[in-house]
């Protein structure tokens, strides 16, 4: 599911890569946002699942909390290179806090819901649905943008805010305990691992962290080679 997962990031982006960058303003609509918005949101959902899973090894267990602290700041330690990153590439439209920051804070906040899923499900809806007013508030300082609200004229090539996005990673959480109570799965399903493409997805999901940060300098070259020619 991580691997395509990640097949449809690098659909998406490429998509806003040349509508942003390449000028293709012909591309842009609200089916591809929603389609960007559906990648994320599928990306998060599995965080807060593989947050269950990892979890529930028995290593896992003695190292508690601590591992997914370390988890969470490794991961907004990331997201702060993309800022720095955007903020060279895309200017006014740096990332300040997205998906990498909000996974990273997300696994830590989720943390307490472990065990709890009825509680996860929730706090989840409760979340999802708190961006019907977090979308209508506009403020004057940017400080609040981690929990969803904007100030005047923001604008980001990726925004994920707590509010609503830890939602989907909450209910994530659910999903984890309720498709693979005590880490095992509630339901059998057919082993087929060596038929293809899956064997590639799954490579894929395993090394989707590096192909998230090498993928937008390639594409970005790419397109760079392209218009030079």
């Amino acid at each position: 599911m991580r691997g395509a997962a990640v097949v449809l990031m690098l659909v998406s982006n490429f998509l806003f890569d040349l509508v942003f960058f390449a000028g293709n303003e012909q591309l842009q609509s609200s089916a591809l946002d929603w389609f960007a918005r559906f990648v994320a949101g599928f990306f998060i959902v599995l965080a807060g699942l593989s947050l269950t899973l990892s979890q529930a090894r028995p290593e896992s267990r003695y190292r508690g909390f601590a591992r997914v602290f370390r988890r969470g700041l490794g991961l907004m330690g990331l997201g702060l290179v993309v800022t720095m990153a955007t903020w060279f590439a895309a200017g006014d439209g740096l990332v300040i806090f997205g998906v990498l920051h909000l996974i990273g804070t997300g696994l830590i906040l989720a943390y307490p819901f472990l065990g709890h899923p009825r509680s996860s499900l929730l706090a989840g809806i409760v979340l999802l649905a708190g961006a019907f007013w977090t979308s209508q508030v506009r403020l004057d300082t940017p400080w609040l943008l981690w929990l969803g609200l904007q100030p005047h004229d923001f604008a980001s090539v990726d925004y994920a805010p707590l509010i609503p996005w830890l939602g989907p990673l909450l209910i994530g959480v659910w999903l984890g305990h309720t498709l693979y109570p005590g880490g095992e799965r509630r339901w059998p399903i057919p082993e087929h691992w060596q038929r293809w493409p899956l064997p590639a997805f799954a490579w894929t999901g395993r090394h989707s962290l590096i192909i998230y940060f090498v993928h937008q300098p390639l594409f970005l070259a790419g397109l760079l080679l392209v218009r030079g020619w």
